[in-house]
């Protein structure tokens, strides 16, 4: 119980001093296409409602990597199919560099069993992903707060992987 109240602190401390300077961070460090960016997450945030099917991997219905793998792929991005495969993609990045449109890992059926849930980052402590959480109104693609109780403890990776631009998500 102790660790896992330090850990939840020492999240919405770093999340917390984040927030001020994200933006002196986003400035001195661009992604090679800033527009990918706003782009990926303005097509995620397109999504959302959308309802929660197991293996979904279109509008119709998402799962978590499904609905991950789809936004991404809409620009341009090949994600592999699974939580687990896309967390070899990319670069992986420390919780005090984090930026809009990482994608980060948890372990939602406990830490012996890996991860197992994805999401995408969307900067001031708030991603979006599909859930199949059955609580009213909270099925499907949502919205999630990365200092919530619930993710801070489960929260096990962050990738980036825009910065790994394949030739057709460059746009002239």
């Amino acid at each position: 119980m102790l660790i896992r109240n330090l850990r939840r602190l020492f999240l919405l401390v770093c999340l917390g001093a984040l927030l001020p300077l994200q933006a002196q961070a986003d400035a001195a460090k661009q992604p090679e296409d800033p527009g990918l960016v706003t782009g990926l997450l303005a097509k995620a945030r397109t999504y959302l409602g959308m309802p929660y099917r197991y293996g979904g991997v279109s509008p119709k219905g998402f799962d978590c990597s499904g609905f991950v793998r789809y936004v991404f792929g809409s620009m341009g991005i090949d994600l592999d199919r699974t939580s687990g495969s896309q967390a070899k993609q990319g670069d992986p990045i420390d919780l005090a560099h984090i930026q809009p449109g990482d994608l980060l890992f948890f372990s939602t059926r406990g830490m012996r069993k890996g991860i197992s849930h994805v999401g995408i980052y969307l900067g001031e402590g708030r991603f979006i992903h599909a859930s199949n959480w059955r609580g009213r109104g909270q099925h499907g693609v949502k919205l999630g707060e990365l200092a919530s109780d619930y993710f801070a403890d489960r929260l096990v990776a962050i990738r980036r992987v825009v910065t790994q631009l394949t030739p057709e998500s460059k746009t002239p």
